[in-house]
């Protein structure tokens, strides 16, 4: 699934840090961040090509979102 290059972001408020996304990014534009106690994930924007490939895997709607997007 091609997004003729729109970069993602996550909404770390809605995922759940499955890391499925990470998984199967062919970039590996998905990494960890420590934040205070906790691991979250985010997608580097210089890596990301915006193939869209973590999409489908993402089992939370709204978590992966076009960067740029407002969040909660």
């Amino acid at each position: 699934m091609k997004l003729a290059g729109i970069k993602l972001k996550i909404d770390t408020a809605v995922c759940i840090r499955c890391g499925l996304c990470r998984e199967v990014c062919p970039e590996d534009a998905v990494h960890p961040k420590l934040h205070d106690i906790h691991h979250w994930f985010e997608v580097v924007a210089g890596e990301c090509t915006g193939c869209g490939e973590c999409l489908p895997y993402c089992v939370v709607p709204g978590a992966l979102l076009a960067a740029g997007t407002a969040t909660a």
